[in-house]
């Protein structure tokens, strides 16, 4: 039924829950052990017949198309088809093959459920779906791997272009490997991903990710018990939206955090300020930005409501400040952000070791080329701790964490879990999909989004985490919502467009991110 998984924690287990992830084979674990009494399959076809009548808008009389493989998720499928046929809507399933003497065929035919078998034929199938509001994808699930083959492949590449016509996959799309993400180039493309019980790995991951669609799990009747062994979730609004701090009505700005900045060089004079506007968005009550003059113009002129801190350049350019210089903007501050547009120079460096040092209980977002710093003095790690936030992209993770080359795929999730457990501190791993490791648990927020791949975005990123952990929102989860925020508030920005939203435009939307969230 399933492989990789991510499932729910809560008690309700709903749909917008908790999801934790599962290797293959821990799925089949959880399957062997299930209770006799619990039909998996019959329970998996019911929710998923609910949810398509709900989410795909189907109604009693439309033409529902199910496609049905030889194993498993077919039998997923026959009893979707099943429950719809029984519900009023026309339903026609086609099998990828004969399956002779099956009871979930004649149970469904019995129900109402035209069952055809693909011949190799494309013309009545063509005819059939180009009809039809809705298709169903239950050819192959978890015990399978691309590339496609047979009856199968032909079948998918015979569906027409989906025009206003919902598809869903049960489980995992046809065409992908559940624990990996690798896809064949025929993979069934869904608009909605079903997943029975937890939620695959390999459906988080590119190029299977991009098959998917919005990817939900749906219970099919296994206790919350038998995930807690599971250490990874996913990351979406319902997870994520009991993590926005509450705010009193008798508050003051001095009762919503006071965030330290530091960062800003001649070469990057728009780093601090994007992320000051993104801290400013998520309610932070204070800001103050400690960088060069040149920097705090830029910011002063997009964020007149921060404080500044202004310090004269070195030669280079770079910020000429030392950790004494800081130390009173430090005492009063409830967290520290440092490194956006901070640049390389003695000076720098030095502060970034010393703050590790003589701050070790401050909570600091570490990003850029803070990060650079930490990688070559791999002796402060163990100076590091849970209340402090590394935010590396892909090339930074590489050099944190020595590796010869950059990590790509579930080495990518391995690397930052191995770094959080090295350093004890939160690893937000930038890139799609965005890892967050901490706390011995990993969330995955799988939402590709190229309206992020800009320079700035990760200023934006720093500076919405950072700016929730100063309202005393706790590491992990400061970088689980402001994580979900970013990405949701380039959605906001960009509208219908793919390319070509200036940052700053999302840094504002963090905001409406954030009040869409608690809605």
């Amino acid at each position: 039924q399933a492989e990789d998984g991510i499932r729910d924690r809560s008690p309700s287990r709903g749909l917008g829950d908790v999801y934790k992830r599962q290797d293959v084979a821990g799925m089949r674990s959880l399957e062997a052990t299930a209770p006799s009494e619990i039909n998996l399959m019959r329970n998996a076809g019911i929710a998923i017949s609910a949810h398509v009548l709900k989410d795909a808008h189907v109604r009693p009389g439309d033409l529902v198309i199910c496609l049905v493989g030889p194993g498993k998720n077919g039998g997923d499928a026959l009893i979707t088809a099943g429950q719809l046929a029984q519900a009023g809507v026309n339903v026609v399933a086609w099998g990828s093959r004969a399956r002779p003497n099956d009871p979930l065929v004649a149970a469904a035919t019995k129900n109402g459920v035209r069952w055809n078998v693909w011949q190799g034929d494309r013309t009545p199938l063509l005819a059939e779906t180009s009809q039809a509001p809705c298709v169903i994808d239950g050819l192959l699930g978890i015990g399978s791997s691309p590339p496609l083959r047979g009856n199968i492949k032909e079948l998918l590449q015979s569906l027409p272009l989906p025009t206003n016509q919902s598809r869903i996959a049960i489980d995992i799309p046809t065409g992908i490997d559940a624990e990996t993400g690798a896809a064949d180039n025929s993979t069934f493309l869904a608009d909605l991903t079903l997943a029975t019980g937890p939620i695959k790995i390999g459906s988080l991951l590119h190029p299977a990710v991009e098959f998917c669609g919005e990817i939900r799990a749906v219970p099919i009747g296994l206790e919350a018990v038998d995930y807690e062994s599971i250490t990874t979730a996913i990351i979406d609004r319902a997870t994520v939206r009991c993590l926005i701090p509450k705010r009193g009505l008798s508050g003051h700005k001095g009762s919503f955090g006071r965030l330290a900045i530091v960062g800003g060089s001649s070469q990057y004079l728009g780093a601090t300020a994007l992320a000051t506007i993104a801290a400013i968005r998520t309610g932070v009550g204070m800001v103050t930005l400690a960088s060069t003059e040149p920097a705090i113009a830029t910011a002063a002129t997009l964020t007149p409501g921060a404080t500044f801190l202004p310090f004269g350049a070195t030669p280079t350019g770079h910020m000429s400040a030392s950790l004494d210089d800081l130390e009173k903007l430090l005492e009063s501050s409830t967290a520290l952000l440092i490194g956006p547009g901070l640049g390389r120079s003695p000076q720098t460096d030095l502060l970034v070791t010393e703050l590790v040092k003589r701050r070790p209980h401050l909570p600091i977002v570490f990003d850029a080329d803070a990060l650079n710093v930490l990688a070559e003095n791999r002796d402060l790690y163990p100076s590091l701790g849970p209340q402090m936030i590394l935010t590396p992209h892909p090339g930074e993770l590489r050099r944190l964490s020595g590796e010869t080359a950059i990590p790509e795929g579930r080495n990518r999730i391995r690397i930052s879990e191995n770094l959080s457990s090295t350093t004890n501190a939160i690893v937000v791993a930038k890139g799609s999909p965005t890892i967050v490791a901490g706390n011995q648990f990993t969330w995955i927020l799988a939402r590709p989004n190229p309206i992020l791949a800009t320079g700035g975005s990760g200023d934006v990123l720093a500076g919405s985490i950072a700016g929730l952990l100063a309202q005393g929102v706790s590491p992990v989860a400061a970088a689980r919502l402001g994580v979900w925020l970013h990405c949701d508030a380039a959605s906001t920005a960009a509208g219908q467009s793919d390319r070509g939203i200036p940052i700053e435009h999302i840094a504002q939307a963090i905001g409406p991110a954030l009040q869409k969230t608690r809605t």
